[in-house]
């Protein structure tokens, strides 16, 4: 499959070296042209346990890319993944300009493309958040429906730092929160070759599992 992986920081680069390594090509594209020259030379922008490896050979095989060019990255994939930081304001909100800044850019360059392409949400956002913002902005950008002309998901992550290579690997379960099953099919077969049962629910439970995780791994410091 082919996929833009949106944000190279953590979740981001991990996840577009992971997928590269399962054979997939993947764009990966951020506004830090000092992240995507890194992809590009197979160096890796964050230091984790044999990412630097895997980055470098998807560099070397041609599966692996980086562009700071959004329109360029949706109309070379069939799937996009939201993976760009969800920074806490001074008053304990999420700030969600980012995220928005990415709905937007994919909305805008699914206005001419010709098939039916999925936009899945890495990023850790609140419940309501993606049928709240990112679908309007994504409708609104693109002149089209979602379900109709595009696909959403919800995918959270529960990658930890120092092993999120192993984690990718071995997590106990994939969550999808789809937002009709043609999506979640479509997100479901980048995940087939891990041995993880596949749960699928609704967008809003997705993004409260998430938030849960977190609390509960809080609670056992």
């Amino acid at each position: 499959m082919r996929i833009a992986v949106f944000g190279l920081g953590y979740v981001g680069s991990v996840s577009s070296a992971c997928f590269a390594q399962e054979g997939h090509q993947v764009i990966g594209v951020d506004i830090n042209p000092v992240k995507v020259e890194m992809i590009n030379a197979g160096r890796s922008p964050i230091i984790e346990a044999h990412l630097d490896r895997m980055i470098r050979e998807g560099a070397e095989s041609g599966r692996l890319r980086a562009t700071t060019d959004p329109f360029e990255a949706v109309r070379a994939s069939d799937l996009s993944l939201i993976c760009v930081g969800t920074p806490s304001r001074e008053n304990g909100s999420l700030d969600l300009r980012f995220v928005e800044n990415v709905s937007r850019q994919i909305g805008e360059a699914l206005a001419d493309h010709p098939d039916y392409h999925v936009v899945a949400v890495r990023s850790t956002v609140l419940p309501g958040t993606i049928e709240g913002h990112v679908i309007p902005l994504l409708e609104s950008s693109s002149g089209r429906r979602v379900g109709e002309g595009f696909g959403v998901c919800a995918n959270p992550e529960f990658l930890r730092e120092g092993s999120a290579v192993y984690d990718f690997y071995n997590p106990p379960f994939t969550l999808i929160g789809q937002w009709d099953e043609r999506s979640g099919q479509r997100l479901a077969a980048l995940y087939e070759s891990l041995q993880a049962p596949i749960v699928h629910t609704n967008i809003r439970v997705a993004e409260l599992v998430k938030y849960v995780s977190n609390a509960f791994h809080a609670l056992k410091i």
